[in-house]
């Protein structure tokens, strides 16, 4: 299991519902930090924290007491507050290391660039017997998120650190990634990162952010060089978050070297999830070669891996093949519904519509009557949004899925039709009817909307904004201001997501900027009766048809998200969900009460950020539509994620059952919450 190892021996009981320093001996207990959550003032810490009462944090950064002081201080990497820099910038200096490292957590999650000098000069660089490697990590990973690209390539020319200093190591590797995920690099920084993931005696946790770096920054892309040490540490490592990562940073490569060691390595990868990125991986390479390489995998076992070898072809088919994939699935009738469906998709993409159109009809058959056919709405869906691929069938999808009961198909018909408006070939595709079909995509976009449902509105609110159609051009003062109306109808905070698309695609259609979206007021107050009934010990168990799944929750670093997951629970909320969003190693997402994902209840809870890391797989996360709009909806990650570090609330993880989160599918469903 990942995470900075500093945090964890400091603050490892904090993951449960109590967390301490242990006394020791020496100070007084004023200057002992001691997160009783059945203390009144620990409570009242948190509850500024919840409603976001910067003035009053601030006043406790000074306070006497450790615990007080540590509370407020942390507080700020959820508030992210400017106006708390300066307070926090003198906490850099506080006796004790733990408010020490709160502080500069804080500062860097602000992000503010006058926190940079300050955590530089606060970096103990004579430290020589390493007692303040924690500190110097977390200052490090600081400044990767406030920082100037001047101490990026400083940072990233370090090369004193050996293989025992992980923390250090850690801090140096998540300070270039924080910086990479600003759009901020250094060739420098890349060579390090390409250095250490290629070095075993490096610590796995330093290469794991090293691996993702190289993976995920757009503007890295591995040279013939580089690509070599990239395959040989594939190779070497026993560690398949490493793999997966590394996997994806040779397909981006395209050089000769790294398609050498992907080819070979995906005929014998064993861990589904690094197959996937093998899959993934090889889109930059000749697709001839590909083709084969691919192929087998739609078969696979694991229906995680059959469904991205289809969704590769419907990526990056040819239209020499468009015959070839619908086969695939006519002639393997047990394959999974979303790998059928995808594999269809792929033909209706690829095969030319002028010249085989009695091809493209007979996929058009198909998809509609599996459409016709299907009793699971996500099944349905699905197929809408494969018809998408063939813009003249969207009247099908409009009367077929606005008409449908079931709101995941009417959000699934109004995102096809959305898509459709925002292809970037429409008016090639439609021709001289274009300017027809235009104003019938119009019409749906606002017929959507009159009817209030707020995944439909905000599908539709999307397809609005679409840049090819330029509908501002003769959008009518009566129709804007029917979509105003619209607006008031909204009921906020439960249908945000909806509220802030709307907002958007008017000021599109009235030629404005696109408004701040403003995040919803404080409505929820944590309930401290219900988070101290439970213990460390309590473990919350999602069971479901394909076996259970028992969570151990976080109330230290979480506790507003932790006790509304909790009364969900004991309610039955959760029962008979499903998981509504199921992305091949990334995240399984349940709890929407309408199954679509559009849906909450009508309140909504903070974003919460304690120093937990999504370095490891089975993390429990809050999904949102932006900070503070959290309500019912949670996921669980299949492999580390840490792009989504410091953005989305982690309130527990999985103890057992990662095997069955690893089998859900889409409309897999919770069929009970139990407690143990």
């Amino acid at each position: 299991m990942r995470r900075y190892h500093f945090l964890l021996l400091a603050f490892s009981i904090l993951l449960g519902l109590f967390g301490c320093v242990p006394p020791d001996g020496q100070r007084p207990e004023s200057q002992i930090i001691n997160i009783d959550l059945n203390n009144k003032q620990v409570q009242h810490l948190y509850n500024l924290r919840d409603e976001g009462k910067t003035d009053s944090l601030v006043a406790y950064l000074s306070h006497p007491t450790a615990t007080m002081r540590y509370l407020a201080a942390l507080s700020f990497a959820s508030v992210r507050d400017s106006a708390a820099v300066e307070p926090l910038v003198t906490l850099l200096r506080d006796t004790l290391e733990e408010i020490r490292i709160a502080a500069a957590f804080s500062l860097g999650q602000i992000g503010s660039a006058r926190a940079e000098l300050p955590l530089l000069n606060a970096f103990r660089q004579d430290d020589s017997l390493s007692q303040h490697q924690r500190f110097n990590a977390v200052v490090l990973e600081a400044i990767g998120k406030c920082g100037g690209p001047v101490n990026l390539a400083h940072i990233a020319s370090v090369s004193t650190y050996f293989p025992t200093d992980t923390l250090l190591l850690e801090g140096q590797c998540r300070a270039i990634y924080r910086y990479a995920l600003r759009k901020i690099t250094d060739r420098a920084g890349t060579a390090r990162m390409v250095s250490y993931v290629a070095n075993e005696r490096i610590p796995g946790t330093a290469r794991l952010m090293a691996a993702h770096y190289l993976a995920r920054t757009p503007e890295v892309v591995p040279d013939s060089t580089q690509a070599v040490e990239l395959a040989a540490a594939y190779v070497r490592s026993s560690d398949p978050d490493i793999r997966m990562a590394l996997a994806k940073a040779l397909g981006k490569s395209g050089a000769r070297p790294a398609f050498a060691m992907l080819s070979k390595v995906i005929k014998t990868e064993q861990d589904w999830r690094v197959k996937c990125n093998l899959i993934q991986a090889i889109a930059k390479f000749e697709y001839d070669t590909v083709r084969a390489l691919v192929s087998p995998f739609v078969l696979d076992n694991n229906p995680h891996v059959s469904r991205t070898a289809a969704e590769f072809f419907v990526a990056n088919g040819q239209p020499q093949d468009g015959d070839y994939y619908w086969r695939i699935a006519r002639d393997n009738p047990e394959l999974p519904w979303p790998t059928r469906i995808a594999l269809y998709r792929a033909s209706y993409k690829w095969i030319p519509g002028f010249g085989q159109p009695e091809k493209k009809e007979y996929i058009n058959y198909r998809l509609r009557d599996f459409f016709l056919k299907a009793t699971n709405p996500y099944e349905r869906a699905a197929c809408l949004n494969a018809l998408t691929e063939f813009g003249w069938q969207f009247k099908w999808i409009h009367d077929k899925g606005f008409s449908d009961p079931n709101p995941i198909v009417k959000s699934a018909a109004v995102e096809a039709i959305a898509a459709i408006c925002k292809n970037p070939e429409f008016y090639r595709a439609f021709g001289e009817n274009a300017r027809n079909v235009r104003r019938d995509l119009f019409d749906y976009l606002l017929e959507a909307i009159a009817t209030g449902d707020p995944g439909m509105v905000a599908a539709a609110a999307d397809g609005l904004c679409a840049p090819v159609l330029q509908y501002h051009t003769f959008a009518d003062s009566a129709q804007i201001g029917d979509l105003r109306a619209a607006l008031t109808r909204l009921q906020v905070p439960r249908d945000y997501e909806a509220y802030i698309a709307l907002e958007k695609a008017v000021a599109c259609l009235e030629g404005n900027p696109e408004p701040a979206a403003t995040k919803p007021p404080y409505n929820h107050p944590i309930d401290w009766k219900l988070l101290t009934s439970i213990n460390s010990a309590t473990r919350v168990v999602l069971q479901t048809a394909k076996g259970n799944i028992s969570l151990q929750l976080y109330p230290a670093w979480a506790p507003g998200s932790v006790v509304n997951f909790l009364d969900l629970a004991k309610k039955g909320f959760f029962d008979k969900k499903t998981f509504h969003r199921v992305v091949p190693n990334f995240v399984v997402q349940a709890g929407c009460p309408r199954g679509d994902g559009y849906g909450s209840l009508d309140y909504s809870i903070r974003t919460e950020i304690g120093m937990a890391w999504y370095d490891d797989e089975g993390y429990l996360g809050m999904a949102s539509a932006g900070a503070d709009t959290e309500g019912t909806q949670f996921f669980i990650t299949h492999s580390p994620t840490p792009h989504l570090d410091g953005r989305y609330t982690i309130f527990g993880k999985v103890a057992q059952g990662m095997d069955v989160v690893h089998k859900l599918q889409p409309g897999d469903t919770i069929e009970k919450v139990t407690f143990q």
